[in-house]
């Protein structure tokens, strides 16, 4: 049999699947469509002998991904990842890695990924600097930690492009840096994210609520204080009194005992639900909320597979962000005026900060998925807005217990 690439128009199809400018009502009723659509025509081509391999585009997808036509290598590559862990962490690492995945395995680009050492601030340079010098296009960088080494090395290798995710260029202070022409950063509107998590975790019935962050970085800041800003919205409209939450940062984005310790601590003093904000620090909450019978909210990605302690998360489609990007990068020679040297931000209007709705299971037993639509439909109306800022901490009446 012949065997076709899917190209980029698989990954439209994809960025439908995973609902990057849709809302999740549109995209569950497009995904339906498409998986119609796509079935008939391949009955069709099998019938008329075209001997197309793939009779969905789940199966289609699926063949994508076991990179057929070897594009990854283990080192080199037109697109190189750099991330600060393991890129298969079933979390943010991951998302990032699909992304650059799925754009190179449909475009026929080469692309390999290296794993910076968090404890060694200096292996993040070392391999930009490796990445550059070995001929790479992109260097995709996964995460706010990587915004010091674009900022130092930005202007000395002018011929590679950088995207910087979640994080603009700055120097060792975290001071802001102006972005060089050959580097586009994508940032989130995670605070619409929060926001829905918190709100719906209420109305669901939860009076006790809690936020373990992990280090105080943008990203978190703002999940943070849209998550607050959600639950003190529906608390007024449900005209609630008796809702508090416990708000601490854990200056880590791993597992630790003293998350195990402080969640712990408060599940058993009655806090009925946490949102797990950092990484791999969920685990540590996870481990106190099965102790505690208690409950988490996920973050970044649907973390709703990883155990039945989690309600719901707070995601932000960063697969479809950077495919998005990339195609651009690609379709136009290197960054055009758009966005070199720009930052664009994801959000509800492009359908990607949400809860999980298609390919989930719904948890939440007071809700129907029409009344999540409903906010969220108020949320790209405008008719219901999210303070983005964070240099002070969002106005609202519930009791915050900072720690």
């Amino acid at each position: 049999m012949k065997r076709i690439r899917l190209g980029l128009a698989g990954l439209a199809l994809v960025c439908i699947m995973a609902g990057c400018g849709k809302t999740a009502e549109e995209t569950a009723s497009s995904a339906d469509d498409a998986e119609g659509r796509t079935e008939q025509e391949s009955e069709e081509e099998e019938e008329s002998g075209s001997g197309m391999e793939m009779t969905s585009w789940q199966e289609s997808v699926h063949k994508m991904f076991e990179d057929p036509y070897g594009d990854y290598t283990e080192t080199g590559g037109e697109i190189v990842l750099l991330t600060d862990g393991p890129v298969e962490d079933g979390g943010y690492n991951e998302a990032v890695y699909n992304g650059v995945r799925m754009y190179a395995l449909g475009a026929g680009k080469s692309f390999s990924y290296y794993n910076a050492d968090i404890y060694e601030p200096e292996s993040y340079y070392e391999l930009m600097e490796r990445s550059a010098q070995d001929g790479a296009r992109i260097i995709v960088c996964a995460g706010n930690t990587f915004g010091g080494a674009v900022g130092a090395m930005q202007e000395t290798y002018p011929q590679t492009s950088f995207l910087l995710i979640d994080s603009v260029p700055h120097d060792a202070e975290g001071e802001e840096l102006s972005i060089a022409d050959n580097v586009h950063c994508v940032l989130f509107h995670e605070e619409e994210a929060g926001y829905l998590a918190g709100y719906m975790a209420v109305w669901e019935g939860y009076r006790r609520l809690g936020f373990v962050g992990g280090k105080e970085e943008p990203p978190v800041l703002r999940y943070g204080y849209g998550y607050l800003q959600g639950i003190d919205a529906a608390a007024k409209d449900l005209s609630l009194d008796d809702v508090t939450v416990n708000y601490w940062y854990a200056d880590t984005f791993l597992p630790d005992i003293a998350v195990r310790e402080k969640a712990d601590g408060w599940y058993g003093n009655g806090t009925q639900i946490i949102f797990a904000c950092g990484g791999g620090l969920y685990e540590s909450v996870l481990e106190a909320a099965q102790n505690q019978d208690g409950l988490l909210i996920g973050v970044d990605v649907d973390q709703c597979r990883v155990s039945d302690r989690f309600l719901t998360s707070a995601v932000k489609n960063i697969g479809p962000a950077v495919t998005d990007a990339l195609d651009s990068f690609y379709a136009n020679g290197g960054w055009n005026e758009g966005r070199a040297g720009q930052v664009k931000r994801y959000g509800v209007d492009e359908g990607c900060a949400a809860i999980p709705v298609v390919d989930t299971e719904w948890r939440f037993k007071e809700i129907p998925t029409t009344h999540f639509f409903e906010i969220y439909k108020q949320m790209k109306r405008g008719d219901r807005t999210v303070s983005d800022d964070t240099s002070a901490l969002p106005q609202i009446a519930v009791t915050v217990n900072f720690e």
